[in-house]
């Protein structure tokens, strides 16, 4: 048998089993091609595959999930969203008030361990969110309350 027939056989084999819900990511090119030792060029073609007969769906610069394209994404956070996470927890817990200025990007970089990108995004994800507003030139601040997303 083909190997990206084996690819497809295990993909739909774990929905079958419940091990992939729909909505949930699959693993990446990367991740299929050394469980299956498998080329990217043949992980494609198990994928466009499962494409094609509608188990699966893409979406560019994210991955491939389980079908239907309705179905809630089940995925890991990427890193960006994990450091505004733990930004939000600690706006709500009082590690920092209103008004107060975040950490510089920078600061944010040594502290966390990311990079300057995950930095920047996680802090356009919390502006997105209404945590935090910034001030060009001067820096990032904690929202006024009211402004906060509603959180139990």
């Amino acid at each position: 048998m083909p190997i990206y027939k084996t690819i497809i056989n295990a993909i739909k084999d774990d929905i079958a089993a419940g091990r992939l819900q729909p909505g949930q990511a699959l693993p990446t090119e990367a991740q299929l091609g050394e469980a299956h030792n498998a080329s990217r060029l043949t992980v494609r073609r198990a994928l466009s595959d499962l494409r094609e007969e509608g188990v699966i769906y893409t979406v560019r610069a994210e991955g491939s999930y389980v079908g239907p394209e309705d179905a809630p994404k089940i995925r890991e956070p990427w890193p960006f969203e994990k450091l505004a996470a733990t930004i939000a927890e600690g706006i709500k817990k009082g590690g920092y008030q209103p008004d107060e200025v975040l950490p510089s990007e920078s600061e944010m970089i040594e502290q966390h361990g990311v990079a300057k990108k995950t930095a920047r995004a996680a802090v356009a994800l919390l502006r997105e969110q209404g945590w935090v507003y910034t001030v060009p030139a001067i820096g990032t601040f904690v929202a006024s309350r009211d402004k906060w997303p509603n959180t139990p």
